[in-house]
């Protein structure tokens, strides 16, 4: 009898004992977690219970030499739906259908469908987006957003180029510069319970965006719609498909214009000109004409070099003294060289004209001629030097 009660009491201090290590040991881990632990838990905990939403960066703008605004932002607004958020989806589905003009069928699939935030619409005009937040219903969401907007529609569009529906550079400057002028979004961080509902008592916290830098540019709007609409003159006269203008400074080279007609809207980038028949166009055929629509000429073809080059040829002469402003010449339309007869764009000729009025009139026969007088080009060291051998 007195070896059982020994035997029993062993056996409850051991479990005593044991109850007591593995008790040490889990309020040892409860003191690790809650204490050394608490701010890596405390964020995950913070994360779980908090709901994103982004709030765009304003882009920055683009301007002329003169300071003038030729890409801003317009304020837009996006429209989500929070579904654990929603009490009266009937409601939210004809308020925003009233107000977007959408239909039904599509607006109550996402008010009904379970997500974590689905958005409805974007770009959406800013008072409409105030009328909708008005409304005050509970699990509609109206973020203020930015899209891109040109004051000048089609002004320099092949230059600047456009944004996409996430305002992000597509084409031209807009994409060149993306890096610098797209900015840093900010976030609205809401607190939750465990269904997704917000917690009023805990408010919101904002991470405020950062704008976009803005680009200044060697661009003059006033010379640019000039050039453009000489373009457009020489286009129809012409009956071309396309006239390219450049317009440099020529003192350090900086471009002031650049035009290429036919320009699209930059407001509505993905509208294609008018005249073009879209009858039976597939989604591969339209995007080649928009492609070829968004082209820039000026910089994406290769031209030869053609009366710019007469430039060169006045200077090589008058410098190496073969030719003066004064010498006389006589154009009869054409010049004969060995066989062949080489038409000036006159066809009935400029008669008789000086150097400098031959370099006015960009005469043809007049420079073959000076050329023939002698003088040779030759290049070193990637520059142009001008050497003479008389003949």
């Amino acid at each position: 009898m007195t070896k059982s009660k020994t035997y029993n009491r062993k056996k409850i201090v051991t479990i005593f004992f044991a109850c007591l290590i593995i008790f040490v040991v889990l309020a040892g881990r409860l003191v690790y977690l809650m204490v050394f632990q608490s701010d890596y838990y405390t964020e995950k905990a913070k994360e779980l219970h908090e709901r994103e939403r982004s709030i765009k960066a304003a882009r920055g703008r683009i301007l002329d030499a003169n300071g003038t605004v030729i890409a801003d932002n317009k304020t837009v607004c996006t429209i989500s739906v929070i579904h654990n958020q929603i009490k009266d989806p009937d409601k939210i589905v004809e308020v925003l259908c009233k107000e977007l003009d959408l239909s039904e069928e599509y607006v109550r699939k996402r008010v009904e469908k379970y997500s974590a935030i689905e958005k409805i619409k974007s770009n959406v005009d800013k008072e409409i987006g105030d009328a909708i937040r008005a409304y005050n219903l509970e699990g509609v969401k109206v973020d203020e957003d930015y899209k891109r907007y040109y004051p000048y529609d089609s002004l320099a569009s092949k230059v600047l180029g456009f944004t996409g529906g996430d305002n992000q550079g597509i084409i031209g400057l807009e994409v060149k510069y993306e890096e610098y002028l797209r900015g840093e979004d900010g976030m609205i961080l809401t607190v939750t319970d465990a269904k997704g509902v917000e917690l009023d008592a805990a408010g919101e916290e904002r991470v405020e965006p950062i704008a976009g830098n803005d680009l200044y540019t060697s661009l003059d709007m006033n010379i640019q719609s000039y050039a453009t609409q000489l373009a457009k003159q020489v286009m129809e006269t012409k009956e071309a498909d396309r006239v390219s203008i450049i317009v440099m400074n020529p003192q350090n080279g900086e471009i002031m214009a650049m035009v290429d007609v036919p320009e699209f809207n930059l407001n509505e980038p993905y509208t294609l000109q008018d005249g073009t028949d879209t009858t039976g166009l597939t989604e591969e055929k339209k995007q080649e004409l928009l492609n070829g629509m968004w082209r820039n000429g000026c910089i994406s073809d290769t031209y030869e070099p053609g009366s710019t080059f007469k430039i060169i040829t006045a200077a090589a002469g008058l410098e190496g003294g073969v030719v003066t402003t004064e010498d006389q010449f006589s154009c009869p339309g054409y010049i004969m060289v060995e066989d062949r007869k080489i038409r000036c764009h006159k066809i009935a000729g400029h008669g008789a004209e000086n150097f400098v009025q031959a370099t006015m009139n960009s005469c043809k026969p007049v420079f073959m001629e000076r050329r023939r007088r002698g003088g040779k080009l030759k290049q070193c060291g990637g520059r142009i030097l001008v050497s003479w051998c008389p003949r």
